[in-house]
């Protein structure tokens, strides 16, 4: 069991380093020993949101022009010295024209 008070520790040591967002094209099965996102294709510093006690939403948008032409199918989280916190495979969304932007929100909870 984590207590309360130690799930709102643990959210916070994560957001204080976990603080860029990367897209890709790649959608390959997630694998735990993936130190990055299968075809990367754009990251961007994310804002994070506390959403309770045990929960974090990163949050992103990434610009069209950076991914014109693009399908997203994978999302992941990462510090700054490039370490992969989570990686997110869903169903591809896309392609994007140049005038349009993609918020994408990546919720992490501690239970």
């Amino acid at each position: 069991m984590i207590t309360e008070a130690g799930k709102a520790k643990i959210r916070d040591l994560i957001s204080a380093q976990f603080t860029t967002m990367k897209i890709g094209t790649g959608g390959d099965t997630t694998n735990p020993m993936a130190t990055d996102l299968d075809s990367p294709l754009a990251s961007t510093t994310a804002t994070k949101v506390s959403t309770g006690q045990s929960a974090l939403d990163f949050v992103a948008t990434f610009a069209g022009a950076t991914i014109a032409g693009q399908t997203i199918k994978e999302v992941g989280v990462f510090d700054g010295a490039g370490i992969m916190l989570g990686r997110v495979n869903f169903n591809a969304l896309g392609p994007f024209t140049a005038s349009e932007s993609i918020e994408i929100v990546f919720t992490l909870e501690v239970d």
